[in-house]
């Protein structure tokens, strides 16, 4: 079964037999004999065709929710190699697009220097398609923006990242006569952020608001004197940005790494997120 269970993500994956082959390094008949065996063993339609490629099934998918991460916990085990124990942990960890834009890279790369025997296949996706990945089981892990309590994931806090105010023009001050240009309203960060903003401070809304869909689009515009921009304050430091040219605010939004929670279960999860949290609280301790 577990060498069905590969080949239907390989498939999903890459969506032709013949792909999924390549990427296993088997030839197209021995993936289309695994994947009939699977289809026999469970007695449900795995794939159907969608136009010159293939799809999973609404049963396949299902079926590979719960699948993957036994099959994760399977690939975790110790090994015995000549008396010597291994332990080689290897997980697809998701990155929100607006963390991996800023401070995501630099803390990833310093936390797995602390782990000798931990690789990461990282992705970069919106908040809410990671959420969902992860609660599919496509990825092991995901670091995002998200205060939500879904009881088919186990998510755990990593740090507040406070918000800054930065100033048209890259100037000393903001300018009250222009708009302010910040993150679009579905995101998951101005769900989070939005209505303690529009409370504490109405006067940024004062001559109106542009949503766009990056926070790196918020710099841009803002630089050049579009509006006043609000964005994260991981991201005024990986841009360089002086301080004088804007300012740190109270209103902050969570960082949490989410996963399910078989995965939460597993030995090494624990050591990941404490080193990533104390990284996380060490960055930004250290900007002014």
């Amino acid at each position: 079964m577990l060498d069905g269970i590969e080949a239907l993500i390989a498939l999903e994956k890459h969506e032709t037999v013949s792909q999924a082959a390549l990427s296993l390094r088997l030839t197209q008949s021995a993936v289309s004999k695994r994947l009939q065996a699977l289809q026999i063993e469970l007695d449900i339609k795995l794939v159907e065709p969608d136009g010159r490629r293939l799809k999973l099934t609404p049963e396949a998918l299902q079926f590979l929710s719960k699948a993957r991460p036994l099959l994760l916990e399977l690939k975790n085990l110790t090994i015995s190699t000549d008396s010597k124990s291994v332990h080689v942990s290897h997980f697809s960890l998701a990155l929100s697009d607006s963390i991996a834009g800023s401070f995501g890279p630099n803390i990833i790369n310093r936390t797995l220097k602390s782990f000798k025997n931990l690789k990461l296949d990282l992705h970069v996706h919106r908040s809410l398609m990671l959420l969902e990945n992860v609660t599919l089981g496509k990825y092991q892990l995901g670091i995002c923006t998200s205060n939500d309590n879904r009881k088919d994931l186990a998510s755990y806090h990593l740090v507040d990242e406070p918000m800054a105010l930065l100033y048209a023009e890259n100037k000393n001050k903001p300018n009250r006569n222009l708009p302010l240009i910040t993150i679009e309203e579905n995101s998951a960060t101005w769900k989070s952020i939005g209505p303690t903003i529009k409370k504490e401070h109405p006067q940024f809304f004062s001559s109106g608001v542009i949503y766009v869909e990056s926070f790196l689009a918020v710099y841009q515009m803002a630089k050049v004197g579009l509006g006043n921009g609000l964005i994260p304050l991981g991201l005024c430091k990986e841009l360089q940005i002086k301080t004088k040219h804007y300012k740190k605010l109270k209103v902050t939004r969570p960082i949490s790494l989410v996963t399910r929670k078989t995965i939460a279960q597993l030995e090494i999860f624990n050591p990941f997120y404490i080193e990533l949290k104390t990284n996380m609280t060490e960055y930004f301790d250290n900007i002014v």
